[in-house]
């Protein structure tokens, strides 16, 4: 499995008017010194917001929210310098596979991206910028560099997770695929039939 193959399939699959793009890369840049400037704020708040919460708290191990700073410390720094090449979202997609060890769940890693945007909206004000229309598509490149790093983590996560099956049982993908096609038709019947009538 090639990383870069798998990542830059899964930006392909985002409409391009809703992926991060160069000139969103471009704005970010005009505010990098200001928002650098911004790191070590945004590493405590998220941080004390995961560990705040029991259910993620005890995905950080003892002494380990040091490193996991540092993580972030460098996710920020290199988001802020660029570039936003193969290799920088390559990293997004060795996100899912370090939460599918973790133990990290997709929906934890998309509430602290919405924390992330929330802090964003109020450190990212017409003050900061100069304007409000400025401050509103700064914040429109952000979520959209959100929405594509959230697609490709989310999306790299299953892929993994379906590798990591595979390699267990040696199942050949082709057969898996036909598997799983016989079995969704049974799930969706019973989804649907708990849900009723929608």
């Amino acid at each position: 499995m090639d990383i870069f193959e798998i990542t830059q399939k899964i930006i392909g699959d985002i409409p391009e008017g809703q992926r991060f793009s160069s000139a969103d890369a471009e704005l970010l840049m005009r505010f990098k010194s200001q928002l650098l400037a911004m790191e070590d704020e945004l590493v405590q708040g998220f941080y004390d917001t995961i560990q705040a919460n029991p259910q993620m708290a005890c995905l950080i191990g003892h002494g380990a929210r040091a490193e996991r700073e540092t993580t972030l410390r460098r996710w920020w720094q290199r988001t802020l310098n660029g570039p936003f090449d193969d290799k920088y979202w390559a990293w997004q997609s060795l996100v899912g596979v370090v939460h599918i060890k973790v133990g990290v769940k997709n929906p934890m890693m998309m509430g602290m991206w919405t924390w992330v945007l929330d802090w964003m909206r109020s450190k990212v004000t017409p003050e900061f910028v100069g304007s409000a229309s400025l401050a509103c598509d700064i914040m429109s490149s952000v979520e959209r560099l959100s929405l594509t790093s959230q697609a490709i983590t989310a999306e790299s996560y299953l892929v993994y997770y379906l590798e990591t099956v595979i390699r267990i049982t040696g199942f050949k993908p082709a057969l898996l695929e036909r598997m799983f096609k016989s079995e969704i038709d049974v799930l969706l019947g019973e989804v649907r039939g708990q849900l009723g009538q929608i």
